[in-house]
């Protein structure tokens, strides 16, 4: 069986990723807003991209 590199994994594991400590809505200046700015977000863009390309490592039973 051949592995791959690990630096070539396109995919990182969800206990690499780690978890949110506090939402990046909580403190935002556009919170009024809130959830109307959703869609306008680059930060929760950048959150979504990281956790998409994730996989999971719980059981699934």
């Amino acid at each position: 069986m051949k592995y791959l590199p690990y630096k070539k994994l396109k995919y990182k594991f969800d206990f690499e990723i780690g978890y949110l400590t506090k939402g990046p809505c909580r403190e935002c200046e556009k919170r009024k807003d809130f959830p109307d700015c959703i869609d306008d977000c680059n930060k929760l863009d950048k959150i979504h991209t990281i956790l998409c390309e994730a996989i999971s490592c719980s059981k699934r039973g």
